[in-house]
């Protein structure tokens, strides 16, 4: 039997878009669910790339601060960040009215500008909770042919 201290905070779903916004808890979603990002040369820069995420916070994690890290890694599982990962803490409170024991859903979107990616190959954005690894949203960059 799992004791509700068990279950933890889980990503519901995440995506990756041109765009992506985060309006009273709705994710807004401009070019979204691609795989693949096809550039003229290396290294190449992308002028814009949206994460969305919907995380699943269970009752008995609420009222206390739960960390969303994203960070960008190569297929070697090296940094490419010039900066230290993204983080957000968000304190995920009860809403009036729900029934207790109720899981709570959190979206939230994390845009990046001017990524610069060096070489050809597969890249994924590491999606954390509270410093452990929930998902990874894999991708490739490929140049684009004549």
């Amino acid at each position: 039997m799992t004791d509700d201290t068990d279950i933890r905070p889980a990503v519901e779903f995440a995506l990756l878009a041109d765009s992506v916004q985060v309006v009273q808890g709705k994710l807004y979603v401009l070019g979204g669910g691609w795989d693949t990002l096809f550039v003229p040369d290396f290294p190449a820069r992308h002028p814009a790339l949206g994460i969305g995420l919907r995380v699943r916070v269970p009752w008995s994690w609420t009222d206390r601060v739960l960390v969303i890290g994203v960070d960008l890694q190569d297929e070697d599982g090296n940094r490419v960040l010039p900066s230290p990962p993204l983080a957000q803490g968000v304190k995920v409170k009860r809403p009036v009215g729900i029934p207790e024991g109720s899981d709570i859903g959190v979206a939230r979107s994390f845009t990046f500008y001017n990524l610069t990616f060096p070489r050809e190959g597969a890249y994924s954005f590491v999606v954390t909770l509270d410093g452990e690894v929930a998902t990874r949203l894999r991708f490739s960059v490929r140049r684009r042919r004549p």
